[in-house]
C-alpha cells in the first residue's frame, strides 16, 4: 500500500512541476509576443443587428455574444471584442473597419471604428 501511494504522491509532484514549468513558459511567451485588446467604439450609424453580424463575420461568435458585446459597446462607449496577438489584431481591426456601411440605417456610409490597446502584463511597468 505504501508503495502505491508513493507512486501517487511522486506522480502528482510531477505534474506540479510541469505545470510550473508550462506556465513559466506562457509568461515568457507573452513577453515575446504581447497581446492586444481589440476595441470596438460606439456611434450613432450602427444597429445592434449590424454589431451581431459583423461579431459572427469577423470573430465567428454566436449571436448570444454578439448581442453581448453590441450592448456593452452601446452603454459604455467602447468594449473589447477580443484579445490577440499584434497580427491577428490587426487583421482583426481591419476586418472591422472595412466591414461596410449598416444597410439598416439610412445614412451610413462607413463600417464601425476599432482601435488596439496593448496589454501590459503585470509585474512589469
Amino acid at each position: 500500500m505504501e508503495s502505491s501511494e508513493t507512486v501517487t504522491l511522486t506522480e502528482n509532484v510531477q505534474q506540479l512541476k510541469t505545470k510550473e514549468k508550462n506556465q513559466e513558459k506562457l509568461k515568457e511567451q507573452q513577453k515575446k509576443h504581447p497581446r492586444f485588446r481589440v476595441i470596438l467604439w460606439n456611434d450613432d450609424d450602427h444597429s445592434f443587428q449590424y454589431v451581431v453580424k459583423m461579431m459572427n463575420r469577423v470573430f465567428g461568435y454566436d449571436r448570444a455574444r454578439g448581442m453581448i458585446i453590441a450592448c456593452g459597446v452601446h452603454t459604455c462607449g467602447k468594449t473589447q471584442v477580443a484579445l490577440l496577438p499584434l497580427e491577428l489584431a490587426e487583421l482583426k481591426r481591419e476586418q472591422i473597419r472595412n466591414f461596410g456601411p449598416d444597410p439598416l440605417i439610412p445614412g451610413c456610409v462607413s463600417s464601425m471604428y476599432a482601435t488596439l490597446e496593448e496589454v501590459e502584463e503585470s509585474g512589469e511597468k
